[in-house]
C-alpha cells in the first residue's frame, strides 16, 4: 500500500494531472449513483427523514458547494492548510447557498425543508463547479511548476475535494442498502476488490510504530502529527470475521442480525439493493456496529485490535487481508498530541471522544481513499456503515 503507483498514495502526493483524472472519474461515479437513485426514486429522489439519511439532491448540492467554497470562491486556496477557516469567500452562483448547504451550520432535519434545485439544477450546479475547479487546477499546476516546493500547499484543497466527494459516493452506497435501491456494480463497488481467503493467525513481534501521517503530501488533520507508540507482541486474524463466524455467534446468543438478512429453509438470504441472493458466508460480516463487535469478542474470548496494531499489521504483513469492510478498532476517536485544526474545522474536532476509530476500507470505498493511515470514525452503535471487524488473541504471544 506504500507503492508509488497506489491510487491512495497518489491522491495524497501526486501532481495536478493525476488530480484532474481523479476529479473526472469521481464525478462520473457521482452521476452514475445519481442515475441509479433516480431510476429507483424518481426525479425528486425523496427519502424518509431518518438520522442515517440525507436527501440525495441536498447531498449532491453540498458536494458542489464544498468544492466551490474551498476553491473557486476562496481567494486564498493556494495557501493550503495555512488558509484561514473563515477567510472571506466570493459570491456563490447559487442563491443563499451557504445557509442551505454548509453541513457545519445547517441542522440535519432541516435539510428536507430548505428548498433545493431540482434534478436538472443539481446536475448543472455540479457541472459548473467542476468546470471552475478544473480551470483553477490549471493555475495550480502552473504555480507548482514555478515553485515545486509549494506543490502540497497549492494542491491541498484539490486533494481534499476529491476525497470529500468520494466519501459522499460511499455514503450513497450505504444509503442505498437502507433504502433497498438497486445499484449497478460499476457505480457501487470499487474495481478489483479481492475476496477473502483462508483465515490465518498473524503473530507480530513487539515494535515501536509510528502512528499517523509523516512526510510530504496531503493529510487529514486528525492524522497528524505522527508519533511513536510502543506495541507489545500480539496475535491477530489475517482476515475480518466472516458471516459464518458472526452468524454462529448470533444464533447461539440470540444476538440481533442486520435487518437485510433473512433465514429461510436453513439458508441465510441477503435482501438488499433490490435483490434477494444467498449470503456468501465466507465474506466478511458487514453492517456490524462496534457494540456488535464487542459482544462477539466477549463471546469468542477475543478482542479488537488497537488502531496502532491494525496499522502496523497492514503495513508489514503480506498475508493480512483488508479492504473489504471498514474495521472497528478498540480506540476511541481522539486527537493526536499536538493536533491542529485544518481549514475545514468541522472535519474532526466536533467528533472526538464519542466515536470509535475504523481502519481500512470497504468494497464501496473509492481507490484513492484506501490508505492504511486513514482514520475513519463513527458512533459505536452505527449499523448502516459497511463495517466489520477482525479479532486478536486476548493474551500476549510469546516472542520466543
Amino acid at each position: 500500500m506504500n507503492s508509488r503507483t497506489n491510487p491512495a498514495q497518489l491522491a495524497r502526493t501526486s501532481n495536478a494531472a493525476f488530480l484532474r483524472d481523479a476529479l473526472l472519474r469521481t464525478r462520473e461515479r457521482t452521476l452514475g449513483l445519481l442515475a441509479d437513485y433516480v431510476a429507483a426514486l424518481g426525479e425528486e429522489c425523496k427519502v424518509p427523514r431518518r438520522p442515517e439519511l440525507n436527501p440525495p439532491l441536498w447531498e449532491l448540492c453540498h458536494v458542489a458547494w464544498f468544492q466551490d467554497w474551498w476553491l473557486a470562491r476562496n481567494p486564498d486556496w493556494a495557501l493550503g492548510v495555512q488558509c484561514s477557516h473563515n477567510a472571506p469567500k466570493l459570491e456563490s452562483r447559487l442563491a443563499n447557498a451557504d445557509a442551505r448547504l454548509n453541513s457545519s451550520t445547517i441542522a440535519h432535519d432541516t435539510r428536507w425543508e430548505i428548498g433545493l434545485p431540482n434534478l436538472h439544477g443539481t446536475r448543472e450546479y455540479l457541472a459548473a463547479t467542476l468546470k471552475d475547479t478544473l480551470q483553477l487546477l490549471e493555475q495550480a499546476d502552473a504555480l507548482c511548476c514555478r515553485q515545486p516546493e509549494k506543490a502540497d500547499q497549492c494542491l491541498y484543497f484539490f486533494r481534499l475535494c476529491v476525497l470529500h466527494e468520494q466519501m459522499h459516493n460511499e455514503a450513497a452506497v450505504f444509503m442505498a442498502r437502507l433504502l433497498d435501491i438497486p445499484l449497478s456494480q460499476h457505480h457501487a463497488q470499487r474495481p478489483g476488490v479481492q475476496a477473502c481467503g483462508e483465515l490465518q493467525p498473524l503473530k507480530l513481534p513487539a515494535t515501536q510504530w509510528t502512528l499517523g501521517w509523516q512526510g510530504d503530501g496531503f493529510a487529514f488533520d486528525n492524522e497528524v502529527p505522527a508519533f511513536a507508540v510502543q506495541i507489545d507482541a500480539f496475535e491477530m486474524d489475517s482476515r475480518p470475521v466472516s458471516w459464518a463466524q458472526f452468524l454462529q455467534f448470533a444464533q447461539k446468543t440470540q444476538h440481533a442480525t442486520p435487518p437485510f438478512l433473512a433465514f429461510n429453509n436453513g439458508d441465510w438470504i441477503d435482501q438488499s439493493y433490490g435483490q434477494q441472493r444467498p449470503l456468501n458466508l465466507n465474506a466478511p460480516a458487514e453492517n456490524i456496529s462496534w457494540l456488535d463487535a464487542q459482544a462477539y469478542c466477549e463471546w469468542a474470548q477475543r478482542r479488537l485490535p488497537t488502531e496502532a496494531e491494525w496499522e502496523y499489521a497492514a503495513h508489514t504483513q503480506a498475508a493480512m487481508q483488508w479492504g473489504q469492510v471498514w474495521e472497528w478498532t478498540a480506540n476511541t476517536f481522539l486527537p493526536f498530541d499536538g493536533f491542529e485544526m485544518h481549514p475545514y474545522v468541522d472535519y474532526s474536532k466536533p467528533w472526538f471522544h464519542d466515536r470509535k476509530v475504523l481502519k481500512g476500507a470497504s468494497w464501496a470505498t473509492s481507490a484513492e481513499m484506501v490508505h492504511p493511515k486513514y482514520r475513519n470514525y463513527f458512533q459505536p452503535d452505527r449499523q448502516d456503515v459497511l463495517s466489520g471487524f477482525r479479532t486478536c488473541a486476548v493474551h500476549l504471544v510469546s516472542e520466543a
